[in-house]
């Protein structure tokens, strides 16, 4: 009964997108409030309708309810029950659901703000919400209803796919979903904006946070899916140039361009046009990278199965594309900067160089992305574009922007000297040397992996030196301690400094890509039982194979257990059991790899196969050095966000800081 309330509530949470988009354009029309607040509170209603349905999906699902087709395919009665809770969103039809349920919580929290100096934005705010979002529950009730039920009802379900029984299941997904919807309110903002020709920064002031969250949530997601990747599909690596990896990757790309061309636009009234034109691109990017997840028009590992869903999401993205150039083209003429770029070597300048890169960068990846879909339209075979063309072509085009990242806080707005970078450069310059000799003295011979390091370790040095210009500054003109100095530092302006922390997380992730992709090693051995191979400075040893419980009760599971030693002295560095899990009722098999080693150099073992009895077995194993400090930088990255995002209380004045102003010191 539940479940049918909630089939119920999302169709009212349908025709109430309809009706807030109408009311809000007719209010707008008319001039008429009443209207607008109408299609505010429908706006604002939806969320509540969403989570009814989500709620009569979920019962469903606890109660085993295998008469709904999604039910039966997603779940079964030995399925566990947290993974009863995240088998909504285990495949397209609930995922779907789920994604309407975010995006119609952001629809919600941005209707709960003061419409006071934006007032003007609401009706079309709200209007390009509902109608995007009355699109999702259009096509997830037509083409994907979660909530169909079987004229023949199963007595059990499938089950779960085994890939999905992990804990990234339950972190990845919302993320995920909540940076590609979380960028719909600062695209509404931008649409507003040119529908009422505003030529100033009002949509921007009111965006920019909103930005931010889908922003760190969308590259949270990626990071997540990273690791998650790297636990289940047995392969040693994280990122593979997936057509589905990709499709978040390039509106975070985007996104991160237009996040610094839009501090440019706040303090020197410049790139107004261009900043538009990102926005726009950022969303319809959003689109593009939904469509190939949810279409099956490419394959991938983690895409969902082809489905009628393509042409409709192939009819939204020329929708979104139509409106959005036609609107930022009939607008150039009234988007005119206050101010023009005085000199290229300057704040402004740079930011413009990275984001050049930034889409340049994004547009390699789009390219190689969809090239299959080119030359099947063109000859049809597909030619499916591979992870070298990505790491010859995008991969040094990051790299420049890592080094970017170091030299753009040295630069003043307007101009800036040649002489007094070169100065403030000397010390992480000649870090970065002295770690590059260290390397050379140590073995590595490889000039990219030299440069690669040098460069990080530069950007790294240099970002950690604005901190330390600025606490040195305090203890010696206020006298405070560095503890101290460092939090009202940070306090005075959070969006700098929580930004530089972001490029730190950045620099750590650049570091263990850098780690892995060079200096990782592979081997694929057949070995006997009790007999050892050796790889890099590791020794592998085969103990046996054994059946052993299964973490969950419909699998059947097979461990082998192989101990790891130093090759060179012989000291044990630990066990390792790598397994595969078999599900009889899907005729899956799950390879779960295990890992040893140090925080620094990771060891991956995975079982591939055995014969008679475990007397010979197969693995495939990994040599990851550094490959957590990928890990580390996504946690820096998050904590950069919430720096610059959490407001924290205004740091309150000291006599000797006022005093030190009359007599016309200023304070840093």
């Amino acid at each position: 009964m539940l479940t049918d309330v909630g089939q119920i509530a999302y169709f009212l949470a349908f025709v109430l997108s309809l009706y807030g988009a109408g009311a809000s354009l007719i209010g707008a029309h008319r001039n008429d409030d009443r209207f607008v607040q109408s299609g505010r509170i429908a706006a604002m209603l939806t969320f509540p309708l969403v989570f009814v349905a989500c709620l009569g999906l979920w019962y469903a699902l606890l109660t085993a309810d295998f008469g709904v087709t999604y039910v039966a395919e997603v779940s079964s009665l030995s399925t566990p029950l947290l993974f009863r809770i995240t088998a909504l969103w285990g495949s397209q039809d609930g995922s779907m659901l789920f994604w309407c349920l975010i995006m119609a919580a952001f629809i919600f929290a941005a209707m709960l703000r003061m419409w006071r100096e934006d007032k003007s934005l609401l009706p079309y705010v709200t209007a390009s919400m509902t109608l995007v979002l009355a699109f999702f529950i259009g096509a997830n009730l037509i083409a994907a209803n979660p909530f169909v039920r079987s004229a023949f009802p199963p007595q059990d379900g499938r089950g779960l796919d085994p890939l999905l029984r992990h804990p990234g299941m339950i972190f990845h997904p919302p993320m995920l979903y909540a940076g590609f919807t979380g960028l719909l309110v600062p695209f509404a903002f931008c649409i507003a904006s040119l529908i009422t020709r505003r030529t100033d920064n009002l949509w921007l002031r009111a965006s920019r946070r909103w930005m931010l969250v889908g922003w760190v949530f969308l590259g949270a997601g990626i990071i997540l899916g990273g690791r998650w990747a790297h636990d289940v599909l047995g392969w040693g690596g994280y990122w593979g140039w997936d057509p589905v990896e990709n499709g978040p990757l390039i509106p975070w790309l985007i996104g991160t361009a237009f996040l610094h061309s839009a501090m440019i636009q706040e303090k020197r009234g410049m790139f107004k046009n261009w900043n538009v034109f990102l926005m726009l691109l950022t969303f319809s990017s959003v689109i593009w990278g939904t469509a190939v997840v949810r279409s099956g028009v490419l394959t991938s590992v983690h895409a969902f199965a082809q489905s009628d869903l393509g042409p409709m999401f192939l009819g939204l993205i020329i929708v979104v594309l139509g409106v959005s150039l036609y609107l930022w083209l009939s607008r150039l003429d009234t988007l005119h900067s206050e101010n023009t770029l005085d000199a290229a070597f300057s704040r402004e300048g740079i930011f413009m160089l990275q984001n050049v890169i930034f889409l340049s960068t994004a547009l390699t990846i789009f390219i190689g992305t969809v090239f299959p879909i080119i030359t099947e339209a063109v000859n049809g075979t597909k030619i499916t574009v591979g992870p070298p063309f990505f790491n010859e072509v995008a991969v040094p085009q990051m790299v420049v922007l890592v080094f970017l990242m170091g030299i753009a806080p040295l630069l003043a707005w307007r101009k800036s000297s040649v002489k007094a970078v070169s100065r403030m450069s000397a010390i992480p310059a000649a870090i970065s040397f002295l770690v590059v000799v260290v390397l050379i003295a140590t073995g590595t011979k490889q000039v990219i992996p030299l440069i690669l390091f040098a460069l990080c370790t530069y950007t790294f040095v240099q970002t950690v030196m604005e901190y330390f210009r600025g606490v040195v500054a305090r203890v010696r003109t206020i006298g405070e301690n560095v503890p101290t100095a460092l939090w009202h530092l940070v306090q005075r302006n959070q969006q700098r400094y929580g930004g530089y922390l972001v490029h730190l997380g950045v620099v750590l992730i650049a570091i263990g890509a850098t780690g892995k992709g060079f200096y990782g090693l592979d081997t694929l051995r057949n070995v006997n039982l009790n007999d050892s191979f050796t790889l890099g400075n590791y020794r592998f040893t085969y103990r046996g194979i054994q059946m052993v419980p299964c973490g969950f009760s419909d699998c059947q599971t097979v461990q082998a257990a192989v101990l790891v030693t130093s090759a060179t002295d012989g000291h044990v560095i630990g066990g390792v059991y790598p397994h595969r899990d078999y599900y009889p009722s899907q005729q899956q098999t799950s390879t779960i790899a295990d890992t040893t080693g140090s925080f620094n150099e990771e060891v991956y073992v995975i079982l591939g196969d055995w014969v008679n009895d475990g007397a010979t077995a197969t693995f495939q194993v990994y040599i990851n050095p550094l490959i957590n400090w990928i890990w580390v930088g996504g946690v820096v990255l998050i904590l950069g966000f919430l720096v610059a995002f959490w407001r924290l209380e205004p740091e309150t004045e000291t006599r000797s800081v006022k005093s030190m102003r009359v007599i016309g010191v200023p304070s840093p």
